[in-house]
């Protein structure tokens, strides 16, 4: 087995990039060459001037056999000499180098049989000690990897890129401020595949995705985007629309889609969706998906890599750059609305509820609908005179009252106001009392709602009690500590914390089955909306975004059916 190499840190008084907690994993910088190549031969050396007469030249004949001979001589040579080249195995024999990135000094050391004992990239070489790097995805760990663990290999991953080319020269030719193009392909990276035929990293071919996504075929995709739900985020709305732009995406690259609902916070992505369209070929193994570099055969993206899937980079490819404002951002809207159209298909317990509310809803098509979008809770508004508080509730109602006036509702005909909210205080409103709740199938309940009241079968208030309810909207900590005593429940609202070593890694099922409420409620609401002929929402909240991708370019942008009540921002994608 050849061997690697493992980076070493030298002992130095320059600070060390921390490791993400809960992992740890080592953090690596790897100058594997000298910064500069070996010099060049110099010019051949002038002739002395002689002052005799040439000797006199062959024959034309003979001087144009005599290179004839000679290039056919040179031509073999040579292709024996690159067949040998091509031939002789990688080799990852380096003597230690010293080397540095900043302030940073690292140490590069050849380590005959060995690999590290957790994920990291590698550097490898080959047997001109040309330096190549790759991803090492161990085994023995659990999958899919924590979130802050994708995080930090994409970071290690771009020191180790950035020094493998300063070491072969390629970063030289790079003015200071240049930007990486999103497709730009790194020559010195070898993927995992590559990796392993090389005997760098072994090969194995287990897959562990849901049978249901795979159809028809027993061969490993060729090029894949699996997206993994977890994220360390309570709220659904980001993960959700990274959902439909990773699919979006995955189109656009023509790579098969899957996806991994494994440790997701809300449970199996079919609780609250139809399965996504099924792939003709099978999902890659679980050490051959990589966070990074993005043209990586078998790529995966989740909340925790969105700043390197959809980034900069990203924005700099996508965005119309000659456009202003939200017409910059089209492709990017019509990828999320690529994502929305091919997997917004609620679960068949939602479904039925869901197309009769719509019919409810539209039975008279010259009617007007308005949906007003209300988010509270831990959200607070961008708008400076707001963002410590919320964004007044009669603003939704006169933008509401604005986009009736300038329809000219015809005769026969009426406006409806939709109202949805996280927070159950705002339908009471004195603002918004003559607003009609978008569904009543599963609601968030407040204290003043728990006493006595007719709530529908799924309301969600059972794991509540001593009058702890769902008052001023959805905050991350009631959410990671559904299913616990209310006792814990009230502390963990008071103390304002959700540090990830007390949130509960391993929910029960009656906690999983409350964050299925939880975002069932939350995803009938949005589709209720959505189908409204106007909006007035927050932008603030990424459900407020979330509606006009649902209402699409025409309605929302290009008509003016989606309105902004935060500030005079317009529409954005997603939260970075």
């Amino acid at each position: 087995m050849p061997p690697q190499l493992k980076p070493r840190r030298i002992s130095t008084s320059v600070s060390s990039i921390a490791s993400s907690s809960g992992h740890s994993s080592p953090t690596y910088s790897f100058h594997t060459l000298p910064e500069s190549p070996p010099p060049s031969p110099g010019p051949y050396p002038l002739l002395p001037y002689h002052t005799k007469k040439p000797t006199p030249s062959r024959s034309p004949c003979t001087s144009k056999w005599a290179v004839i001979a000679f290039l056919v001589v040179s031509v073999v040579v040579s292709g024996i000499w690159v067949l040998r080249v091509s031939c002789q195995p990688l080799s990852t024999q380096f003597e230690a180098t010293t080397v540095s990135y900043g302030d940073e000094k690292w140490e590069i050391v050849g380590v005959s049989g060995q690999r590290p004992s957790v994920s990291s990239p590698l550097v490898v070489a080959d047997h001109r000690k040309h330096p190549k790097w790759t991803m090492y995805l161990a085994k023995t760990e659990d999958y899919p990897l924590q979130p802050d663990v994708y995080a930090q290999l994409c970071s290690e991953s771009k020191l180790v890129a950035a020094q493998v080319a300063n070491g072969t020269g390629q970063m030289k030719h790079r003015r200071h401020g240049d930007r990486f193009n999103y497709y730009q392909i790194d020559k010195n990276f070898m993927d995992v595949q590559e990796a392993e035929s090389h005997g760098f990293l072994p090969a194995t071919s287990t897959t562990t995705l849901e049978a249901d996504q795979v159809h028809g075929s027993d061969k490993i995709c060729e090029r894949s985007l699996t997206y993994v739900m977890e994220t360390t985020d309570a709220g659904f709305g980001n993960t959700l629309m990274g959902l439909w732009m990773a699919y979006g995406l995955a189109q656009k690259e023509r790579r098969s889609f899957f996806v991994d609902d494994r440790n997701w916070a809300y449970g199996k992505y079919t609780t609250f969706f139809r399965p996504p369209p099924s792939s003709s070929c099978l999902p890659p193994p679980d050490h051959h998906r990589l966070p990074c570099p993005h043209h990586a055969r078998h790529l995966l993206v989740s909340p925790a890599t969105f700043p390197w899937t959809f980034g900069q980079a990203f924005n700099d490819h996508f965005e119309y750059a000659h456009r202003h404002g939200v017409l910059r951002q089209k492709k990017i809207f019509a990828l999320l609305r690529t994502g929305y159209e091919a997997l917004f298909h609620l679960a068949e317990v939602d479904a039925g509820y869901l197309e009769k509310r719509l019919q409810e809803l539209h039975g008279n098509p010259d009617d007007l609908t308005i949906g007003i979008h209300v988010r509270h809770g831990d959200r607070r508004p961008w708008e400076y005179q707001y963002e410590q508080s919320y964004t007044p509730l009669g603003k939704y109602a006169d933008a509401a009252r604005a986009m009736i006036v300038d329809a000219h509702i015809v005769k026969n005909s009426s406006a409806k106001t939709i109202l949805a909210s996280d927070d159950p205080e705002v339908y009471t409103s004195a603002a918004l009392s003559h607003a009609e709740r978008a569904q009543s199938q599963i609601q968030l309940a407040g204290k003043p709602h728990l006493q006595g009241s007719q709530q529908p079968v799924e309301a969600i208030h059972r794991f509540v009690e001593e009058g702890v309810g769902w008052e001023g909207g959805f905050f991350k900590d009631t959410f990671w500590n559904l299913g616990s005593p209310p006792q814990e429940t009230m502390k963990a609202h008071r103390r304002g914390s959700s540090d990830r070593a007390e949130r509960n890694t391993s929910p029960s099922e009656l906690t999983l089955e409350l964050r299925g409420l939880v975002g069932r409620a939350y995803l009938l609401d949005l589709a209720v909306l959505g189908s409204a002929d106007r909006v007035v929402c927050g932008i603030s909240s990424v459900g407020c975004r979330i509606l006009a991708v649902m209402m699409g370019w025409d309605r929302a942008i290009v008509k003016n059916g989606w309105r902004n009540v935060d500030g005079a921002f317009g529409w954005e994608g997603l939260e970075i």
